[in-house]
């Protein structure tokens, strides 16, 4: 491989992670989820039929794998709902798992949430759409943690 192929290389991932986050970002924003073939059309609008497909695709399994998405999570960007829908995750905890596994530090625990919620600085409801539960999930997740602390 060429010095000029691993540059485009490298660009045009550098260009699929920025696109994925600035994907995941909008999703945030909205509190929903946008139609990712849409946002890609927006972002590449003078690529060819073939590049935006090919571009489309990488964004997809980007998103897919995760690790713009939990990024985006635990920086409180993004419900936890829509970080699960994202992923295919089956609960916070998977979320949790591809921080582990990228070797990214989360932005907070669920004892730590727990924490908050029982001292007051955090309402359940947010507690809630942060880990893309149910608010009875987070009364849960306080009274555990409350009996582990005494």
């Amino acid at each position: 491989m060429t010095d000029i192929e691993e540059d485009q290389r490298r660009r045009r991932a550098s260009e699929i992670r920025s696109a994925s986050l600035a994907y995941v970002r909008a999703c945030g924003r909205r509190g929903e989820l946008i139609d990712l073939s849409e946002f890609a059309l927006r972002r590449w609008p003078c690529d060819g039929v073939v590049k935006h497909e090919i571009m489309t695709q990488a964004l997809v399994d980007d998103v897919r794998g995760g690790v713009p998405v939990v990024d985006v999570w635990r920086r409180f960007e993004l419900p936890g709902r829509i970080a699960l829908h994202l992923t295919g995750a089956p609960g916070y905890q998977a979320l949790y798992d591809i921080l582990e596994r990228n070797s990214l530090s989360p932005g907070f625990t669920p004892r730590q949430i727990a924490r908050w919620v029982s001292e007051g600085s955090l309402a359940v409801e947010r507690a809630a759409e942060i880990l893309g539960v149910d608010p009875i999930e987070i009364k849960d997740l306080v009274t555990k943690s409350h009996d582990r602390n005494t």
